[in-house]
């Protein structure tokens, strides 16, 4: 079969699955399968298919059709211009989460130094290390699963350590003021933040991302009080502290960083809802 009608048949089968992005995925595939790039592989469309890149297709197909997301088969997408590497047991990057990025691109400045609370995948980190190399970081991450990709997504990046870490333990915010050797800059994180008993309601594709990665306790906010509660130990006294908020949490997130004496700003994403909460002290 030509590579033309495999795409074809490729489309019709994905959009049955996902009519909205069935072409966009369709092509994402076939790249993969011949291992190649999108102008290239539509140079070859008139090539035949070989068996081999069949078998990746159809094993993604059946992937797809039990909810494992499009990332995950392929192994990686692309945050902030960067490559990012994912699989089970870590967060998938959103594009919502690169108004974080923008907006600590725009406060940080050079000799500063920031940590990564949550960090995942390290996605906010690489984008924040590859575009300000005359900063400091720390991509702090406690899952055993997410933290080879954590590691593997900040190699390139000198500027950036990794470290285990887990938010909720102030022991954990002591030894990194310690170790840093200084006050941090700027917090950053986009914390689980999903309330416990919605998170049965979601997608089958998002359900299959690792629950702790999703999972902000009772209310959802369990990880902004802790950040909030422990900053001190590691934030100078004029730092500041950005969070990435579900699209109603930007009123609950706010009271907490005011009453812990904080000014407070909400950001809105590009579809108008809350996104960023940009918090300083003093």
């Amino acid at each position: 079969m030509l590579v033309r009608e495999y795409r074809t048949r490729l489309r019709d089968i994905l959009a049955e699955m996902n009519p909205e992005e069935a072409n966009a995925i369709a092509d994402l595939l076939l790249c993969a399968a011949l291992e190649t790039d999108r102008g290239t592989m539509l140079s070859v469309l008139d090539e035949e298919m070989s068996e081999e890149s069949e078998e990746f297709c159809g094993k993604a197909i059946k992937e797809l059709s039990y909810g494992k997301p499009i990332q995950y088969i392929l192994g990686s997408c692309c945050f902030y211009g960067q490559e990012i590497f994912v699989g089970d047991g870590v967060f998938i990057p959103r594009s919502d989460t690169e108004l974080l990025v923008e907006t600590a691109l725009k406060l940080l400045q050079p000799g500063d130094v920031f940590a990564d609370l949550c960090s995942g995948s390290g996605c906010i980190s690489r984008a924040i290390g590859a575009n300000l190399p005359d900063c400091r970081g720390y991509a702090l991450e406690l899952s055993q699963k997410a933290l080879p990709y954590t590691i593997r997504n900040l190699d390139p990046c000198s500027n950036v350590e990794v470290l285990r870490f887990d938010v909720l333990d102030a022991d954990d915010y002591a030894a990194l003021s310690i170790k840093a050797g200084r006050q941090i800059d700027l917090l950053i994180s986009n914390p689980p933040y999903i309330p416990t008993d919605v998170i049965d309601f979601l997608s089958t594709e998002v359900q299959y991302e690792p629950h702790n990665a999703l999972d902000g306790g009772e209310d959802g906010l369990r990880y902004y009080r802790a950040i909030v509660a422990y900053a001190p130990l590691i934030l100078k006294p004029d730092g500041i502290i950005l969070f990435e908020i579900g699209y109603d949490q930007g009123e609950d997130v706010s009271r907490i960083l005011e009453e812990a004496g904080y000014s407070v700003a909400v950001l809105k994403d590009y579809s108008k809802n809350d996104r960023v909460v940009l918090a300083k002290r003093g």
